[in-house]
């Protein structure tokens, strides 16, 4: 049985192993970071040298510190959900084969939170080397201005806890069924953004929502929910407006796809909203900062909101990356079809080209969409729109931009994997 443990864990190949890890490390350092600031004194702190910078020094912000990184560790685990997915279609038959040999319901479920679970609770161990140099790297805080985490901060008796999930969440993630397992057809989407819509809706009669911290927040976290769930509808919006207006073969291709189930690619992109929704506010934020504050004041916000940028940033590639990863799975499980194609005289490239026109169209207009609502958003209740057209107009381009770019870069680095599925080669075996 160990041995039959240890070939389930090694099957799904070591660029997935990698995957899992990977992620599981990044966001075990981020969950510690979070878990560093809940445990600063509950006073005000100290800024400037050997302090930290406002947002953090003051316990009225703080929790909106907390929530960012929360935020950041969502694309991780949407990453971590697709590097699971690899090779969904080896691992439904390997456990249809296990099945035929007498394993049970319970057995597959064991074998799979082993494959996926023991992987993860390495890459939580080695998150702690991770929250060691992104420990260093939030205590060097800039001069006068002070650090993002002040001295001696740390997550406490948290670590254990943090670890436990990680590796808890790995687990449980491995024992669902496999992709595909007893499903014909994909699985009917049901409108859960109505949800947080409805609840937005409600809030809006509040008469102090926008002065009180805890509206601000709720507002925040609901925006967030309602674009994450928001993502598999607009694919399959965007994907019948390609398949009907589609100019090209490739664009056909990626409608078709995403057509016939838009759900998990929806899921793949379901932070980007959030992320063009940062983006979206971080230009006009500076902007209205430059007019209102000047010195210490304005040093207060313009370094978090810096972060922020930059943390967004990163936070569309880790997306760009999973989505690109979960293209790839699509290609690789219907290879035969793909490699018929090119055997036919379609050329190799459109299907690569394909699988780029999915990636964007996936993910550009959920990101212009979290652009415009973030910038118009907060133009609305901070500056009239009349004076802030120029921020707003270069916060939605920009967005569409940096995310097209990702997009470009992450299909790029897997090319040679579609490319290798497409070879008619594949067409000789059964």
């Amino acid at each position: 049985m160990r041995r039959l443990g240890l070939v389930l864990l090694l099957a799904g190949g070591r660029g997935r192993l990698a995957l899992v890890v990977g992620a599981t490390a990044a966001t075990t350092a981020l969950l510690l970071a979070a878990a560093s600031v809940v445990e600063l004194p509950r006073t005000h702190l100290g800024t400037g040298r050997g302090g930290a910078i406002g947002v953090v020094a003051d316990p009225g912000t703080r929790p909106g510190v907390v929530l960012a990184l929360l935020l950041m560790t969502v694309p991780l685990l949407l990453l971590l959900d697709q590097a699971v997915r690899l090779g969904s279609t080896s691992r439904l038959r390997r456990t249809e084969a296990l099945r035929v040999a007498g394993a049970t319901g319970g057995d597959l479920r064991r074998w799979g939170s082993l494959e996926v679970g023991a992987p993860a609770a390495v890459g939580a161990l080695l998150g702690l080397p991770c929250w060691l140099v992104l420990h260093a790297a939030l205590r060097a805080g800039r001069g006068d201005r002070g650090a993002l985490l002040p001295e001696g901060a740390g997550p406490g008796w948290w670590t254990l806890l943090v670890l436990a999930a990680v590796a808890a969440y790995g687990a449980l993630v491995g024992a669902r069924r496999p992709a595909g397992a007893g499903r014909s057809e994909p699985r009917r989407r049901r409108p859960w953004w109505l949800v947080p819509l409805a609840l937005l809706v409600a809030l809006w009669s509040w008469d102090d929502l926008f002065d009180s911290d805890l509206g601000v927040f709720a507002v925040v976290v609901l925006l967030v929910a309602l674009l994450g769930l928001l993502a598999p509808t607009a694919a399959g919006l965007v994907a019948r407006l390609l398949v009907r207006r589609a100019g090209s073969v490739p664009a056909l291709l990626a409608g078709r796809r995403l057509a016939a189930d838009p759900g998990p690619a929806g899921r793949a992109a379901a932070a980007v909203g959030a992320v063009g929704l940062t983006l979206g506010v971080v230009p006009v934020f500076l902007v209205d900062l430059r007019d209102t504050y000047v010195g210490s004041d304005r040093d207060y916000y313009e370094v978090p909101a810096l972060v922020a940028g930059g943390c967004a940033l990163l936070a569309l590639a880790v997306i760009a990356a999973s989505l690109a990863v979960h293209s790839t799975e699509t290609v690789l499980e219907r290879r035969r079809e793909m490699a018929t194609l090119v055997a036919t005289g379609v050329p190799p490239r459109v299907v690569s080209d394909s699988q780029r026109v999915e990636c964007l169209a996936v993910t550009v207009p959920l990101a212009v969409l979290g652009a415009v609502v973030g910038s118009t958003g907060y133009a609305w209740l901070t500056v009239s729109l009349d004076r802030s057209p120029g921020p707003v107009a270069v916060a939605v381009v920009a967005t569409a931009a940096v995310s097209a770019l990702a997009s470009w870069l992450a299909t790029t680095a897997l090319r040679p994997w579609v490319r290798d599925a497409v070879d008619p080669e594949h067409l000789r075996t059964a």
